[in-house]
């Protein structure tokens, strides 16, 4: 199988990519045990549309964060 450096920088990416989601579900204090192995799962399962998933989450909750705090 050739793959051309394109294509090897595309994967190193798209494994960075995951293990910095894996690494951030398992951080997450805020997350049960069963929330943090679906979202592992997931990501593992379909590696694209899975830390996609993850990130849109992670971002709606720190934006949902900032604006608990403003209106406390």
């Amino acid at each position: 199988m050739d793959l051309s450096e394109s294509h090897v920088f595309v994967l190193l990416l798209m494994l960075a990519f995951e293990v910095l989601a894996l690494v951030q579900v398992w951080r997450d204090r805020r997350r049960t045990l069963v929330v943090k192995v679906l979202w592992t799962l997931v990501i593992l399962a379909l590696p694209v549309i899975g830390v996609l998933g993850w990130a849109v989450n992670w971002l709606l909750g720190k934006a949902a964060e900032a604006l608990q705090r403003r209106n406390a």
